[in-house]
């Protein structure tokens, strides 16, 4: 039997347990988060389902090799010591991104230029024909010890590709997933999205529900890799795409008091190929309530002086009194940036996934009132 690969999932920090359980659900093995990811082995059938299927990913990496260096010129000769020829292609462009704490090498503009020497010296010339594959390799030097990986995403996996039009301060696709599986929301529940944006919440949200793959339309690097196996890749792309439901009913209701979010959001959900499983409006979140005897989940994202101009605190007071008087027995999450709007809230927290986005670190509340039900992926 063949060894495992072994990998290593970027995430938004505060994301690493909800990673961890998808990665898990993609039958990933040997999972162990740290701060920013979660290491995992498996088979390049892994790592095809991950990069397809992976919602609250932002890129995985695929560790190539480790080894100890004290010098530049020991560096560069472990590097050529490396079966580059599985992963770089005749012709390739190799971009290197190193980065290096408590550690002899401290400049990683050199560490770079000598990981990218080494590489060359050892595949010689194989990359002087001619090719259009672009390759990214990592590597993260700490104390002394140097881990080095190839990118196996290209562009981020949070790009998905449908957000084109984009209103003020948007919600990362990744984390926006990330936070409805923590809330367990599944299709069958009425979803709110007051205060929508560009509509990333909703967007995630129906996609989930009708089990589209996220990343299906995503340009993969390791496409060009020798030890890329095509007919296993099929394979897997055909059964994400025999997942997809198409027969189901949504109740996902989208507002926004802004006429440019609104469009933005149609826009969006529209390349998506969601815009008919939503029901978008303009409302103002001061006038919000639901329908009668209706229940959900309702996801808040308000808008916060450190990101945009808005009322701060006292849109947090308001908020908490809308929420409090009209959807008392909803499951409710509300992103706060501060314990001062927390408190302005005045909700009771269950539950705080505490999230770094934007170069905040925010705190995810859920103020519900009812117990939150297992998510099941």
């Amino acid at each position: 039997m063949k060894k495992p690969y072994h990998f290593y999932a970027v995430v938004l920090p505060g994301l690493e347990a909800l990673a961890a359980q998808e990665l898990e659900s993609l039958s990933a093995h040997d999972l162990r988060e740290d701060e920013g990811g979660v290491h995992f082995s498996g088979t390049l059938d892994t790592l095809y389902r991950v990069s397809l299927r992976a919602r609250c990913i932002t890129r995985v990496l695929l560790r190539v090799g480790k080894c100890h260096a004290m010098s530049l010129s020991e560096l560069q000769h472990n590097i050529t010591k490396m079966r580059w020829e599985r992963f770089i292609p005749q012709g390739a462009t190799i971009a290197v991104k190193a980065s290096t704490e408590k550690s002899k090498l401290t400049h990683s503009d050199l560490v770079a230029e000598r990981v990218q020497a080494g590489i060359k010296q050892a595949l010689g010339k194989r990359l002087e024909k001619a090719g259009d594959s672009r390759q990214t390799v990592y590597i993260h030097i700490n104390n002394n010890r140097c881990v080095v990986s190839m990118d196996t995403s290209g562009e981020r996996l949070d790009r998905r590709g449908y957000r084109l039009q984009s209103a003020k301060a948007p919600i990362r696709e990744t984390l926006a997933a990330g936070l409805l599986q923590w809330m367990a929301w599944q299709g069958s529940e009425t979803l709110y999205v007051p205060m929508c944006g560009s509509g990333t919440f909703a967007i995630e949200a129906a996609m989930m529900a009708k089990h589209m793959a996220p990343n299906m339309q995503h340009a993969f690097p390791f496409h060009d890799w020798d030890v890329f196996k095509a007919k296993r890749w099929q394979r897997i792309l055909l059964r994400t795409q025999e997942m997809q439901k198409s027969d189901i009913t949504l109740s996902i209701h989208v507002s926004d008091h802004q006429q440019g979010a609104l469009t933005a959001a149609r826009s969006n959900a529209k390349r998506a190929a969601v815009l008919t499983d939503l029901k978008i409006t303009e409302q103002d979140v001061r006038q919000l309530q639901p329908n009668d005897d209706e229940h959900g989940l309702i996801m808040c994202n308000p808008p916060y002086g450190l990101r945009i101009e808005s009322e701060g605190e006292a849109f947090y007071q308001m908020l908490g009194q809308r929420l409090k008087h009209h959807f008392e027995g909803w499951r409710v999450l509300v992103i706060c940036p501060s314990w001062k709007h927390e408190r302005a809230l005045g909700m009771p927290v269950r539950r705080r996934l505490k999230v770094r986005h934007g170069g905040l670190w925010l705190d995810a509340l859920d103020v519900s009132s009812n117990p939150v039900p297992a998510y099941k992926i």
